[in-house]
C-alpha cells in the first residue's frame, strides 16, 4: 500500500479517532500524540492488514490498546524515577530557583569575607552540620567560644546581607 492509498483508507477516520483520543487522554496535545502513534502503527502494519479489518472499530480498538500500553509504560517510568531519586524534585518555578542560587552565591562570598577562623567554624557548623562538640575536637576551642564565634559570625553575615539586599532594592 502506498501513501496515497493509505490516506484514502484512513484519513476519513481522522476526526473520529481524534475525538476518541481526546476522550481517552483528556488533553488535546496527548490526543494528537496518540493519534499520531496510531497512524504510525497503521503505517507499519499497512501491508499485513486484511482489507476487511480496516474498519472504524478496528482503528478505535488499536488506539485504545496503544493508549493502555502508553499508560503502563508511563507508570513504569514514574516508578523508576521515584526509585532513582532520594528526594522529590524541586517544584519551585525557575525564577525562584535562580534567585535562590544568587542568594547562596552571595552568602558564600560574604562568608569568604569573614576572618578565616570564624568562616571555617561557621562552615563546619552550618554547611558540614557538625555539632559544637565535633567542632571542639577539630579546632581545640571550647564549646562556649565556638558558640560565641558562630553567633557573632551569623550577626556579621546578617548585617552585610541586609546592606546588600537594600542596595538591590534601590
Amino acid at each position: 500500500m502506498d501513501a496515497r492509498e493509505f490516506k484514502q483508507r484512513f484519513m476519513p477516520f481522522h476526526r473520529r479517532l481524534y475525538r476518541v483520543g481526546y476522550h481517552l487522554t483528556g488533553n488535546a496535545q496527548d490526543a494528537e500524540d496518540l493519534l499520531q502513534d496510531t497512524y504510525l502503527k497503521l503505517w507499519q502494519k499497512r501491508d499485513d492488514l486484511r482489507h476487511e479489518a480496516i474498519t472504524e472499530a478496528y482503528l478505535v480498538t488499536l488506539m485504545q490498546n496503544l493508549c493502555r500500553d502508553q499508560r503502563r509504560m508511563k507508570r513504569i517510568d514514574t516508578l523508576e524515577d521515584i526509585d532513582s531519586h532520594a528526594e522529590p524534585p524541586d517544584e519551585r518555578d525557575l525564577s525562584l530557583q535562580v534567585e535562590s542560587q544568587d542568594e547562596v552565591g552571595q552568602m558564600q562570598r560574604l562568608m569568604d569575607g569573614l576572618p578565616e577562623r570564624d568562616g571555617n567554624i561557621l562552615r563546619m557548623h552550618l554547611v558540614d552540620d557538625k555539632s559544637y562538640e565535633e567542632i571542639e575536637r577539630d579546632t581545640g576551642l571550647s564549646q562556649g567560644n565556638i558558640r560565641i564565634i558562630v553567633m557573632r559570625a551569623k550577626r556579621k553575615l546578617k548585617e552585610k546581607y541586609l546592606k546588600i539586599t537594600e542596595s538591590w532594592k534601590n
